[in-house]
């Protein structure tokens, strides 16, 4: 009686880190492949066209879209060889013309400089047949073999050198030395089916009549011509007969071809290449001995004897790859060398497992190992009700040895639902382990998160909702964005009013905005309600066609399995998914407290402890806790778990001024828990936790044991660095872990703050649970995670690692260095600050699928400063603060602002955040917040490097030595952004502190002071600086210029000027006059230096000199007055010039002066110097006066020349 074997429920051990097709893709370089028709061959433009893109093609509707993005078939070749690129995916595009080749590694050699980031894409003049793509390693490891067959019935064998990969020039060579093309004669008989590869050398290829079609080349040949040997059931070739068959009723039409029933649909061959294993359409089994060319062995690929007439009923779909998988045990077992598992869709689904002893023994050598064992696939949905069929899209057996188990990986599908089993095993207790050991993979993804909720109440806009939405990093790519945009468009025949190069944000506000208009309700009023309201809906109307277009590209399309890494791929339409191990807490949250209990011993770790002095944990006691707390949390409305998060926010990022007891107390009342949780919710509460003991079964170590998840990190560093396409990957780990972390965290502080607050009384008496201890801890680690996701979400441009300074700088405002940036390429703040620096770990003593999750929480351990104690979160928060404000991410810095700590160096970098955004009073505020602290000395801290080179070395030395230093330095950031009232005040400051015998330093502050203040136009200040600075006499011009153009002459002359500084003052005044324009009607808004001047030197008593002044000013406005041909009109400065000096003079007890010569530069013909005696002034007055009056009646002209009096003519 035959046994069924039924899958029982089985655990979530394995995650899933999903990736799209544009990860770590930098070029795409198309390459036509060149034809073999004699036509084209003949043709002028038959020379094969190469081009080189960086983005993918823009599609305008979903027909587009498929064609160009979506894979028709695709599938992960993984090589034998460790030189990089070895896992290679190829896809073909294009209703199968295009073949789209690209490097899938996770990780590559320290050794290895090169980052393999180009597509290849492959145009093929006639169209690429399903399964006729296969992939090996070339003879000289450096090079990989790629095998095409189309619909032309042509071979396509292409060497294609590794560096194709990593450099768009690698591909310049000539297509034709790389790509060679062969029609086997058999083809011109039968058509193509099925393609596989042996080896490089060697490659089998099903036909459809039936006949294997086994092609071979010599080592040194390039696949221009292939060595040709057929199998069948008869003899090889002996005759037309048994070439030519009779297409009867018993064929299959499919692909153009039509396909007898003993075509072969699934390849493998033996370890020792001997034999070739062949699953037939007509669901038989056949083996094949490739040495002697005759078939050995057939039967029905479940072992049952069927007549001819129910063959038709259990034909395979020739459109499936049907798997024949060669596997071996790890010890030989009654004579077995080795074992094959075959699979039969019909019905439930059914495995067969055959054991080989002897191959060319027939069914002597080869027997169905369980005959009494129906061995079913596990069913997802096994409820008698579900009317949803699933079928097993592809499985992978992997071989015992080198001390590993045999493991089977089986991909189920139902439309674009599938489901990935695993199951480790051996043949001795296969049933036992079939039925009870299944472990599944969970397909929880960040992109398939719910539309945003949309509440009129709800603090934010709804168009910033939806955007953060759609451009949140991983969740859509621009792709997908765009053709949904398109569509939406058609649809409603709208043009985007955005600019031509607008971003995709612009182009989505205004396109969608544009659809609705605001209306009045009545006169005046306008109906924003209904206008929010009908936005919303385009939004949605928009969203799903973004959802649809993205559903598209996930698509399951084939299981790949690494059998050097040990790990497993699932290939979609347009991405894939690495499958991971699950780490502690993701195991409890996948799955059932019940489910746990029940399958302990499928566990790493079956039982979990904290402190060696504890009692360990089991994983479905800790399972009961977070199933609990998140049932709790999600009975909650919308508006209740907004309050939560809103609370959440301000408790963890505020400084606490109230015991933890009062802080607890003060969430709970803040979120009305005692109102808004209904008693429905509090039963439900208690019945979920009645497995453990209720309320008093809740103990301290519990929740410890489930929120103590990251590890130490590895102290072994590997020799692997992490790819561009591995960094993608795990980053996108990174960001699920930290999304369903902090989840499980909120669940449980938000269960604790309320069983604390409503529950933990006399009557339920929680005493093993110190409610603050946890609430501490929780808060804890969400600052962590709360931070993480920051990180992980918000994208700014790839830029490298800015270079140090050399010393003696100063940076610039915002800090910007020189740094590498790509021009379009984009990263989050995680992937581009944090996931490059931890080595990967390496997968020789352990599976890829543990070591990428080792790597994940690597990296979230490295967030937070890896396992370095003395690193804190507070020094964390502000590092990355400082490599924002380094990269010039001001509105990234500004955002992340609300995480910064209160430490004074938090509050300096602050300040140099709000110093860069102009806002100067602030970082004024919070400079000064931070100064006693950051001027102590702190030796064993690196200001530099701790800044991300946001300080400069000179900039470094300021902090830790001095208040007067540090002050400087503050100074001198505000002097280089140009704001002189905080320049000054921070001299001042500086001043204050600075011992009055330290010269060296307090020159330099004196000087920023005394320029600082007469940019604000305190003169009193600069003068103050001036008369204390060591050598004022170098700032006299800068302080007379300032003052006299601000119309401050009287405040000039008032300033109480040293008598070591009256000679500069009067030569610059000298110098400014004799060098200033003059005009006739001295009608100039230019000061008049010849009259401050006078009154400089009245001032000081100086009456002689101030007449010398006025005198030489009266002689130059004298000849400017002639050679500009005046009269009488501008001449009144002339009269007024003679009674100054006269009264001047006269002051001066001997009335004389020495006029010309040195008093100045020589003006006019340059005399010699002379003396004027107070006489000669008064005669000079007198006949000015004469000339006039003259004039005034007419009577005469004149004029000077070179000082000398022309004739006077009588009219």
């Amino acid at each position: 009686m035959d046994i069924e074997l039924i899958p029982a429920t089985s655990l979530r051990l394995f995650k899933e880190t999903r990736v799209g097709n544009e990860a770590g893709a930098r070029s795409i370089i198309q390459i036509e492949v060149p034809s073999t028709s004699v036509a084209t061959s003949f043709s002028r433009n038959s020379r094969p066209r190469r081009r080189v893109q960086t983005t993918r093609p823009i599609t305008k509707d979903d027909e587009d879209f498929g064609k160009h993005l979506l894979a028709s078939s695709s599938s992960i070749y993984f090589g034998t060889s460790k030189k990089y690129p070895r896992s290679i995916v190829w896809r073909n595009l294009e209703g199968g013309k295009v073949l789209e080749l690209r490097s899938a590694d996770l990780s590559k050699s320290d050794r290895e400089t090169k980052e393999a980031t180009c597509l290849l894409q492959l145009v093929f003049p006639s169209a690429i047949r399903t399964g006729g793509v296969a992939l090996t390693d070339a003879g000289d490891h450096d090079s990989l073999s790629l095998f095409v067959l189309t619909r032309g019935s042509d071979l396509y064998t292409f060497t294609i050198r590794r560096d194709f990969f990593c450099s768009t020039e690698a591909s310049e060579e000539d297509i034709n030395k790389w790509c060679k093309t062969f029609k086997p004669s058999s083809f011109s008989i039968s058509t193509p089916y099925r393609l596989a590869a042996e080896t490089s050398l060697q490659v089998i290829v099903s036909l459809s009549d039936g006949r294997l079609l086994h092609l071979t080349r010599g080592p040194g040949e390039d696949g221009s011509l292939w060595h040709e040997t057929t199998y069948s059931d008869g003899q090889w070739g002996s005759s037309l007969r048994g070439l030519v068959r009779w297409q009867g009723s018993n064929v299959v039409k499919f692909d153009g071809a039509a396909l007898e029933q003993e075509t072969p649909a699934g390849i493998a061959l033996s370890s020792d290449r001997k034999h070739a294993f062949v699953v037939c359409l007509n669901h038989t089994l056949k083996v094949w001995n490739l040495d002697v060319a005759r078939s050995v062995f057939s039967t029905d690929i479940l072992g049952q004897k069927r007549e001819p007439h129910e063959i038709s009923k259990v034909m395979l779909d020739p459109g499936i790859v049907h798997k024949v998988q060669v596997f071996q045990a790890d010890t030989i077992t009654d004579g077995d060398l080795y074992y094959v598992m075959t699979f039969s869709p019909h019905g439930l689904g059914q495995f067969k497992i055959w054991a080989v002893r002897d191959p060319d023994e027939g069914a002597l050598g080869i027997r169905d190992l369980f005959p009494e064992l129906t061995i079913r696939p596990p069913d997802p949905d096994p409820s008698p009700e579900s009317k949803t069929i699933w079928k097993v899209a592809d499985f992978k057996v992997r071989s015992a040895g080198k001390g590993k188990e045999m493991e089977m990986w089986i991909l189920m599908r139902s439309n674009r639902s599938y489901r990935l089993y695993h199951l480790k095993f051996d043949m001795y207790n296969f049933a036992i382990f079939w039925r009870d050991d299944w472990s599944m993979t969970a397909s929880e993804t960040l992109d398939q998160h719910p539309q945003p909720h949309v509440s009129d109440d709800g603090p934010e806009d709804f168009r910033d909702l939806w955007l953060s939405f759609f451009l949140q990093p991983g969740r859509y790519p621009e792709t997908v964005l765009g053709t949904a945009l398109s569509m939406y468009s058609v649809a409603r025949k709208l043009k985007s009013p955005a600019k031509p190069n607008s971003s995709l944000k612009e182009r989505m506000c205004s396109v969608i905005a544009s659809n609705i208009r605001l209306r009045e309700i009545d006169k005046g009023r306008m109906d924003f309600k209904k206008y929010q309201a009908d936005i919303n809906k385009e939004w949605i109307i928009f969203w799903q066609d973004v959802r649809d277009l993205n559903n598209s590209r996930w698509d399951v399309l084939s299981l790949a399995y690494d059998e050097i890494t040990d790990m497993p791929w699932v290939v979609f339409a347009d991405g894939y998914s690495a499958i991971r191990d699950c780490s502690r807490i993701e195991t409890l949250a996948h799955n059932t407290s019940a489910d746990l209990a029940k399958s302990l011993n499928l566990l790493e770790s079956p039982s979990i402890g904290i402190e060696e002095d504890t009692e360990p944990k089991l994983p479905d006691e800790l399972a009961v806790l977070v199933e609990a707390a998140a049932a709790f949390r999600k009975s909650f409305n919308y508006s209740l778990r907004q309050t939560c998060n809103t609370v959440l926010t301000t408790e963890l990022w505020q400084d606490p001024l109230y015991s933890v007891p009062v802080r607890m107390q003060s969430f709970y009342d803040q979120c009305n828990f005692a109102e808004e949780v209904a008693d429905i919710c509090i039963t439900d509460l208690e019945a979920s936790l009645e497995s453990i003991g209720g309320y008093s079964g809740l103990e301290t170590e519990s929740f410890l044991a489930i929120i103590n998840d990251l590890p130490r990190m590895s102290a072994d560093a590997s020799d692997l660095s992490i790819s561009k396409f591995g960094l993608k990957v795990l980053v996108q780990g990174a960001r699920e872990m930290i999304d369903l972390h902090e989840r499980v965290l909120l669940d449980l502080l938000i269960m604790v703050v309320f069983l604390n607050a409503e529950i933990d009384t006399e009557e339920y008496a929680m005493e093993n649970l110190d409610a603050t201890k946890v609430y501490v801890v929780l808060l804890d680690l969400l600052k962590q995670y709360q931070m993480m996701q920051w990180l992980a979400n918000n994208v700014r441009p790839y830029k490298e690692e800015p270079e140090p300074q050399a010393p003696g700088t100063t940076s610039t405002i915002g800090g910007q260095k020189s740094t590498k940036k790509s021009s379009s390429e984009t990263s989050t703040v995680l992937e581009n600050l944090f996931a490059m620096d931890p080595k990967p770990q390496a997968y020789s003593q352990q599976s890829q699928s543990t070591a990428l999750t080792r790597s994940i929480q690597d990296v979230l351990k490295w967030v937070i400063g890896g396992n370095e104690p003395t690193i804190t979160l507070d020094s964390v928060l502000v590092h990355v603060q400082c490599n924002l404000l380094a990269n010039n991410d001001i509105e990234l810095a500004a955002d992340f602002l609300r995480y910064q700590p209160s430490t004074a160096w938090a509050t300096y970098i602050k300040g140099r955040l709000y110093l860069v955004r102009g806002e100067f009073t602030e970082a004024a505020i919070y400079f000064k917040k931070a100064a006693f602290k950051l001027s102590r000395p702190k030796p064993d801290f690196d200001y530099q490097s701790a800044s991300h080179n946001l300080l400069s070395p000179l900039e470094a030395a300021h902090l830790g030595n001095g208040l007067t230093s540090y002050y400087t330095h503050v100074l001198t950031l505000f002097e280089s952004s140009q704001c002189s009232s905080y320049t000054s005040s921070f001299a001042q400051l500086a001043l204050q502190l600075l011992p009055s015998t330290n010269t060296d330093q307090t020159s330099p502050l004196l000087v920023s002071l005394f320029h600082a203040s007469l940019s604000t136009y305190d003169f009193s200040t600069a003068f103050s600086a001036l008369c204390r600075h060591p050598n004022p006499t170098t700032l006299v011009p800068s302080l007379v210029v300032s003052m006299l153009s601000n119309n401050e002459t009287s405040r000039l002359l008032s300033f109480p000027f040293p008598p070591t500084l009256h000679p500069a003052v009067d030569a610059f005044l000298l110098r400014k006059a004799q060098s200033s324009v003059l005009e006739p009607n001295e009608s100039s808004r230019i000061p008049k230096y010849y009259n401050i001047l006078s009154a400089w030197r009245l001032r000081h008593n100086d009456f002689r000199g101030a007449a010398a002044a006025l005198l030489e000013r009266l002689q130059r406005l004298q000849k400017l007055s002639t050679r500009a041909g005046q009269s009488n009109d501008g001449g009144e400065g002339v009269i007024e010039g003679y009674l100054a000096v006269i009264n001047l003079l006269a002051c001066a007890g001997e009335g004389w002066v020495l006029s010309g010569g040195d008093e100045g530069a020589k003006i006019g013909n340059g005399e010699k110097r002379r003396v004027v005696t107070i006489k000669d002034v008064r005669k000079g007055y007198q006949d000015e006066l004469d000339r006039r009056s003259m004039i005034e009646n007419g009577r005469f002209g004149f004029g000077y020349t070179n000082g000398e009096e022309d004739e006077l003519d009588v009219l």
